[in-house]
């Protein structure tokens, strides 16, 4: 019984040694977790997020976001607990053009450049291929999302 005891704490002696040798060599980093439930659909700001130490060799296993820029401003495409990591795979883009909300569509050939008023058919991210109509003519346009916005056709 007195063996097993002092097996016992030798044990847990050697286990806290290796773990301050781990974190005193530099082989831990700090990634971002929420600190409390964010929903599916709700943007992911700069306070909702803490950070949580992981050992590097966690990081090579999964995949998941590794610093804070690459969350913020983001949206929760599912559920993100408390304290968990979160999966590459949780987030996306925001929306740039929302569907039925009046837009400039920007057109140039050349050095022309004809601006329009338009009402998206479908919502996007930038770079994605966009649907909309011409307030004015009622004819539908398609077109490329931008960042600022706007929708984008170049002609040839």
């Amino acid at each position: 019984m007195v063996k097993a005891l002092i097996r016992l704490v030798l044990f847990l002696g050697v286990v806290l040694v290796y773990q301050n040798s781990a974190l005193s060599a530099g082989q831990v980093t700090t990634i971002p977790v929420p600190k409390n439930i964010i929903y599916a659909g709700q943007v992911i700001t700069d306070q909702l997020l803490r950070g949580r130490i992981v050992p590097l060799r966690y990081l090579a296993g999964v995949s998941v976001i590794e610093n804070r820029m690459q969350v913020v401003g983001k949206i929760a495409r599912t559920t993100l607990m408390p304290s968990r990591p979160i999966a590459t795979n949780h987030i996306t883009e925001p929306d740039v053009i929302k569907v039925n909300k009046p837009t400039m569509l920007i057109y140039t050939i050349g050095m022309l450049k004809i601006t329009a008023e338009v009402l998206p058919l479908n919502s996007a991210k930038a770079g994605e291929f966009v649907r909309a109509r011409n307030i004015r003519s009622g004819r539908i346009i398609s077109g490329v999302a931008m960042t600022n916005g706007t929708i984008i056709i170049k002609g040839t």
